[in-house]
């Protein structure tokens, strides 16, 4: 059985650094959940603890700590940093990681699925943003940080990405995760476009959990190496949990909110979720409180 912790201030005793999840685990998209802030504070009074936001969303984390403390009331002295999807997808774009550029030019013809006004940022790397859909058909590079939303909207996805994946364009897509809470219930996430164009025999590429890379540069803007002992907590068994594994930093799940909150109501539920899905983090954690 896994063990079940009773609060942060369990974790505490034993960690000095905390890599958490944001939306499923701090907020539910509109405001913190209850015992958050307490959390953060009792972290931060100590003197000792730090906490950095890990998330996959495709925006960058300037935008994320403006909602963070603008939108939700998180003290910005509550909490370390903010890395994002967007910041790593960003800079591996801009670097021209041969994962996506090894066989493309220097500045290949890019296709954007999904709404520029969300993703500024991919429109100052040097790419050659195509923006007529007439000329789809000379696109090198696709970047997917589009939501389909319901299968409709990715029955439409997977029409756009057909021909490119028989053509080969390599697929970038700047938030993995498959499904996104939101108030009105789950919906399908830019990692679902992901998919289909894996499914269609398309090269994909990903920067967010759980790629290393992600977990790299949060490791590094910790300082972390020099005898901290860092936890990363999360909601997804897919991204936070699987990630957290593959990085090698131990992991805890939290389950009365964000993804897996309706299924995993009992222990027994919680353990036939863990032997479904393969994977089990190392502790559980009702919510982010106290």
């Amino acid at each position: 059985m896994i063990p079940t912790l009773h609060g942060v201030r369990a974790l505490a005793a034993d960690f000095d650094d905390f890599i958490v999840d944001v939306w499923g685990v701090v907020h539910d998209g509109g405001r913190p959940f209850e015992g958050v802030l307490e959390a953060l504070a009792a972290l931060a009074r100590s003197g000792e603890k730090r906490v950095l936001f890990l998330t996959n969303t495709s925006r960058t984390s300037d935008a994320v700590v403006d909602t963070l403390v603008a939108r939700m009331g998180i003290p910005r002295d509550a909490f370390h940093d903010v890395v994002s999807s967007g910041d790593v997808t960003r800079d591996a774009l801009r670097a021209r990681d041969p994962q996506v550029f090894a066989s493309l030019p220097a500045a290949p013809r890019c296709f954007h699925y999904g709404d520029a006004s969300y993703v500024p940022w991919l429109y100052e790397v040097g790419l050659d943003m195509i923006d007529d859909d007439a000329a789809l058909d000379r696109a090198e590079l696709v970047v997917a940080s589009g939501a389909p939303g319901d299968l409709a909207g990715l029955d439409e996805a997977r029409a756009v990405l057909a021909p490119l994946a028989a053509r080969g364009v390599p697929l970038v897509c700047t938030n993995p995760d498959r499904v996104i809470p939101s108030s009105a219930g789950p919906r399908l996430g830019p990692g679902a476009v992901a998919r289909v164009h894996e499914e269609l025999g398309g090269r994909v590429v990903l920067y967010g959990k759980p790629k290393p890379a992600i977990y790299t540069e949060a490791l590094r803007r910790l300082g972390a190496g020099e005898g901290r002992r860092v936890v990363a907590v999360g909601d997804m068994l897919e991204t936070d949990v699987r990630g957290a594994r593959a990085a090698g930093l131990p992991c805890v799940l939290v389950t009365s909110t964000g993804a897996h909150a309706a299924e995993v109501r009992t222990a027994a539920e919680r353990e036939e979720l863990f032997a479904r899905e393969g994977i089990a983090p190392d502790m559980v954690l009702e919510r982010f409180a106290w």
